[in-house]
């Protein structure tokens, strides 16, 4: 069942595709401007009247129906002429699809420019990345943080693949055989803003593939906001210590445990984004199992499904925006302190083993391998790894020994250190983050502008079909 605002947006839509009809009927001459005028006057009395209940085809029945029943004797059964209910729910589906998926877009936006300021003020907060659960190598908060916003740049690529494919005119199908009453489909995707229409009026009414499309991003969002946000809960189940949530994140302190705040509103974003990838999957396959054909009232579950998803996660984004923006407080002592240990800077033992003793790559790594083996054994850290180790490994695997400087090595095994030579783009040294986020700021600002310049045209359009309309009901 669709919502209240899904309703009313849906009565919009219709109301908009039959004005778009009868603008064109005139236009082509099907329709005098009498005709035309008594039809557009009566379409007014029920667009202005709230929505019953029901679904997409559900609606287009009553407001049929409503219209028929305004309109003037002398222009009886006009309003139905050179049309059918089919095509109408078709392109109300669009419409409000298309509405909605420009609405997620903003949301998406804002949560990607959440991140990046975010990231922006922790380019140099060094962390443990994990792998597995375990700590794998050192990087920044910052870097980090690239891997959601990279995902939520690709669900807004996404996004405006759906919505070239949502922003097509069904207008003119008829029931699935167009009509022989003379019509201007092209003229009538322009009057609605729509970038053409469909080219078979059979795929037309028939479609479901444009739900999936526009499911696409918000299953990609959703995932990707998911991922992250449990590595937020996972943070504070294993590393309590190394983030704060703020007080409207929290919840209340119970009694029997005074030291315990859960993270319940992080709990409640890291639900709802596992929630609607379900519900998206669900949206999906209802609207693949439609049978070949014209979709009808079939077409009404899968699409309220849809609608639903993308409100919810427009919702999802907004709350994670602010989670983001003013709801986390990095301990960034705590960090650092913890971007060294576990060796999770050994990876770069056999480079320093090939840069400064010229060692071929196989006896550096061997030699590395055996070093980390017996620290770890032993329970010590990469930091605690000595010269001696090094040679006594060295001896065993080319022979002799190697008689480096502590100095030497430990520049490499420092955390910091160990960052300020990754500077290939995309990678954790401060230069090259910075980089990455002004690129993918660019990005941000670029949809923001397609989004506007999309919303322009809407605007535009449906602004000219009133302009319209208003000449006609002038003349009569």
């Amino acid at each position: 069942m669709l919502t209240e605002a899904s309703r009313r947006a849906v009565w919009r839509a219709i109301g908009n595709a039959i004005a778009a009809h009868v603008v064109m009927l005139r236009d082509t001459a099907v329709f005098d401007d009498p005709v035309a005028a008594a039809v557009l006057t009566a379409l007014d009395g029920v667009r202005c009247a709230d929505p019953p209940e029901g679904d997409v085809s559900d609606l287009v029945a009553v407001f049929d129906a409503r219209l028929e029943a305004l309109t003037a004797p002398a222009a009886a059964g006009a309003s139905g002429v050179g049309r059918q209910r089919a095509e109408i729910a078709a392109t109300a589906v669009r419409l409000t699809l298309r509405d909605e998926l420009l609405a997620l877009q903003a949301a998406l936006d804002e949560m990607r420019l959440a991140l990046l300021d975010f990231a922006g003020q922790h380019v140099f907060t060094l962390m443990p990345a994990y792998a597995e659960g375990r700590p794998a190598q050192p990087t920044t908060l910052a870097h980090y943080l690239g891997g959601a916003i990279g995902p939520l740049s690709r669900a807004t690529d996404r996004l405006r693949l759906g919505y070239a494919e949502v922003n097509r005119s069904p207008m003119g199908a008829g029931a699935l055989a167009s009509t022989g009453v003379r019509i201007d489909r092209e003229a009538t995707a322009r009057a609605l803003g729509f970038d053409g229409p469909i080219a078979s009026t059979f795929d037309a009414v028939a479609a479901t593939d444009h739900l999936a499309a526009a499911l696409d991003p918000a299953t990609t969002a959703a995932d990707t906001l998911a991922r992250f946000l449990e590595a937020l809960r996972g943070w504070l189940r294993h590393d309590p210590d190394s983030l704060r949530l703020a007080e409207a994140w929290q919840g209340d302190f119970d009694a029997a445990l005074p030291q315990f705040r859960p993270a319940v509103g992080l709990n409640q974003l890291a639900a709802e984004a596992a929630a609607i990838v379900a519900d998206a999957a669900v949206a999906k396959r209802l609207a693949a199992a439609i049978p070949y054909g014209p979709a009808g009232a079939a077409l009404d579950v899968p699409f309220a499904r849809t609608m639903q998803a993308l409100g919810a996660t427009r919702a999802l984004a907004e709350r994670a925006a602010r989670l983001v923006a003013g709801g986390i407080e990095v301990n960034r002592a705590y960090f650092a302190n913890r971007a060294g240990r576990d060796h999770t800077t050994a990876s770069d033992l056999a480079d320093m083993l090939m840069v400064e003793e010229g060692l071929d790559p196989a006896s550096a790594r061997a030699i590395a391998g055996m070093v980390v083996r017996q620290s770890l054994e032993a329970g010590i850290e990469a930091s605690g790894i000595t010269p001696q180790a090094i040679d006594a490994a060295a001896l065993l695997i080319v022979g002799r020994e190697l008689g480096m400087e502590i100095e030497r090595f430990g520049s490499y095994l420092a955390p910091r250190k160990f960052l300020e030579r990754r500077v290939a783009s995309g990678g954790p040294a401060p230069g090259a983050v910075r980089e990455t986020l002004e690129m993918e700021r660019a990005r941000v600002l670029a949809d923001e502008r397609w989004r506007e310049e999309a919303a322009g045209r809407i605007r535009s359009a449906l602004a000219g079909m009133e302009r319209e309309t208003a000449e006609i009901l002038a003349v009569e």
